[in-house]
């Protein structure tokens, strides 16, 4: 039996290369036909290879663009609840002023209404009693809006505390994704140095068939 080996065409029986005969050109033309073919379908295969692997670049493209996009969408978010943060406070100092306003109004009618009573009843030590009440409550109601405003400042710091974590979790998500892209990229890297050694060795082997070709044709 012929076959193919290191450049040369051997017989099973022997390790010295095959002579071109007259006698056995039909049979070296239907193997160089075999061989033909089957590197007719090796071809056809890269080619599908490749564009496989065209596929895929586009794909991680893709991917790429997409990540980006939403990198993007997550900046615009983190603007918007920075924002929306700071409306937040505002609300909330708004709020406890109109608190203290308001405190502040009824303790001025009360007072207002306590001066009124102790003219009436020209009573000193009644007058100073009362005032000194409404001075104490004047002091809670200050003491409560101060702890009113340091418990909002404890959510604030615990809604802070929250977004961190958040935004370092999204770091690591994305940088797991970058090295899942790192990865991809070097597998098609690899396959398509696999890719170019096997057409290197076909097109070897093709100009060793042609020499061929051209020995067994000179020969008949």
């Amino acid at each position: 039996m012929i076959y193919f080996e290191d450049g040369k065409w051997l017989n099973e029986n022997s390790s010295l290369p095959v002579q071109p005969s007259s006698t056995s050109s039909s049979q070296q033309k239907k193997l160089n036909q075999s061989l033909w073919k089957e590197n007719q379908i090796l071809r056809e295969e890269n080619h599908v290879l490749r564009q496989e692997n065209r596929a895929c670049r586009v794909e991680n493209k893709a991917f790429h663009q997409e990540n980006q996009t939403i990198r993007e969408e997550n900046k615009i978010l983190w603007e918007e609840n920075k924002i929306f943060q700071e409306r937040k406070k505002n609300l909330e100092k708004q709020s406890v002023l109109e608190k203290q306003e308001n405190a502040l109004r009824k303790q001025n009618k009360a007072l207002r209404e306590e001066i009124i009573a102790l003219k009436k009843q020209e009573i000193a030590f009644a007058m100073e009693e009362k005032a000194l009440q409404h001075e104490i409550m004047a002091l809670w109601e200050e003491n409560k809006a101060f702890q009113e405003q340091i418990k909002v400042l404890h959510k604030d710091d615990k809604a802070l505390r929250e977004e961190e974590k958040a935004l370092r979790e999204e770091k690591i998500a994305l940088h797991e994704e970058k090295l899942s892209i790192q990865e991809e990229y070097k597998a098609l890297t690899e396959e398509n140095t696999a890719l170019n050694n096997e057409k290197k060795a076909l097109l070897e082997e093709n100009k060793a068939l042609q020499d061929l070709n051209k020995a067994l044709c000179g020969g008949e």
